[in-house]
């Protein structure tokens, strides 16, 4: 669970208004997203899409045009996380310290609600808000098709 809470903590720091919980959440709205983490070109990666939906290599490989990814272990990613802290991080610098793919489907929605339970089976109030475009400029995520699917499509397998 440490990237999101890097990127939460990191969030607040630099949007403090802007950022907050989601007490009431309703996971399955089109705004709820996951995150996925990748090799792309042999340096790490993440992927932000819808929560309803799935991203695997070769989606990703063919929304980039790039022939080599591949998933990152969870063992890398410990060791890329190991000792990050939000003092270490530099202002404007992405929280996730490498590459950010932004599922296009994404651009129509307002805010974007990352919910730890739906990554790692946590309470419904560990649920947090951004603002799209403070998490755009944050990241400098690069906006790709990875889904194919309309914004509205997702809401239909909300429970």
């Amino acid at each position: 669970m440490k990237p999101l809470v890097v990127l939460r903590d990191y969030l607040v720091r630099q949007f403090p208004q802007d950022i907050h919980q989601q007490d009431n959440c309703t996971c399955g709205a089109a705004n709820h997203v996951r995150i996925q983490f990748f090799r792309v070109e042999g340096r790490p990666a993440v992927a932000v899409f819808p929560e309803g939906m799935a991203v695997d290599c070769d989606r990703l490989s063919h929304a980039l045009g790039s022939p080599q990814v591949e998933p990152l272990p969870e063992e890398e990613l410990d060791a890329i996380y190991a000792d990050t802290e939000l003092g270490h991080m530099q202002p404007f610098e992405s929280p996730f310290g490498f590459g950010v793919y932004l599922d296009a489907s994404l651009l129509s929605q307002k805010e974007l609600v990352f919910c730890p339970r739906m990554f790692f089976g946590q309470a419904v109030r560990e649920c947090f808000c951004a603002p799209l475009l403070d998490f755009l400029n944050l990241t400098h995520a690069q906006v790709v098709p990875l889904t194919f699917m309309a914004p509205a499509a997702a809401d239909a397998w909300a429970v």
